[in-house]
């Protein structure tokens, strides 16, 4: 009878977790209520995930490539002959080529799950989350060199590394926008991947900032692309050309 009474109704999955000596942010993802236990401002959980190490994969994880299968010169797939050195530029971990179709296969949903989860707790409504990024801007300038890839960008990937920093636009409006004022070149890496409509919402984002405090002077960018896109947001500062 003792469950009748919520005997057990304090004790967290994820508290446990916590406790280990061990635990890992990996063994973090694989719980399903993480989110929630986010949500609830879970003390042991939000310290965890604060830590600077934890940041960067967070980080990472939401932008993590899809390793890709070099193609040889006749046209098959170069498995068995392809180098470490080649995998290494590739940006593929070490013997992922070399795995059954149904271990790439795991490995591809893990990627993707991770993906998600990270976007929402970076995401989420912990502003401890927010104050994190913001006080160590290294982990959060590696996130932004995600627009240094070449164009195409993966869309879901956009997605979320969009959800991601208009949540950070919205808490640390001021902060924000100084980081990206320091970013160099961030102007033409953006535009770079102007064709893709999840880019293209954070650019508007960023120049609907010029409205608010803290915001002056993010459109004073010397660009004809980007002077139509703020001539159209309505904050244009310049006569439009």
């Amino acid at each position: 009878m003792f469950w009748r009474f919520g005997g057990y109704a304090n004790i967290s999955t994820l508290d446990s977790i916590l406790e280990k000596p061990d635990v890992t942010l990996e063994d973090l993802l694989e719980e399903s209520d993480l989110i929630q236990e986010l949500k609830q401002q879970n003390g042991k959980l939000i310290e965890f995930l604060r830590r600077e190490d934890v940041m960067w994969k967070l980080l990472e994880y939401v932008v993590a490539p899809k390793p890709s299968t070099p193609v040889s010169e006749e046209g098959g797939n170069n498995t068995a002959g392809a180098s470490s050195k080649n995998e290494s530029e590739d940006g593929n971990p070490s013997g992922w080529n070399q795995l059954p179709d149904t271990e790439r296969d795991k490995e591809e949903k893990i990627r993707l799950k991770y993906a998600y989860v990270c976007c929402e707790v970076l995401s989420s409504e912990s502003w401890s989350m927010a104050e994190t990024l913001m006080e160590n801007l290294q982990p959060l300038r590696m996130f932004w060199s995600f627009l240094e890839r070449p164009a195409p960008l993966d869309p879901l990937q956009a997605g979320y590394f969009t959800k991601v920093n208009e949540t950070l636009l919205d808490r640390k409006t001021d902060e924000m926008m100084e980081f990206f004022k320091g970013l160099d070149n961030i102007v033409p890496k953006i535009l770079k991947h102007v064709d893709c409509p999840m880019i293209m919402d954070l650019l508007l984002k960023i120049i609907s900032m010029e409205k608010c405090e803290g915001g002056t002077g993010i459109v004073d960018v010397s660009s004809p692309v980007f002077d139509c896109l703020c001539f159209l947001s309505g904050v244009t500062k310049r006569p439009f050309n």
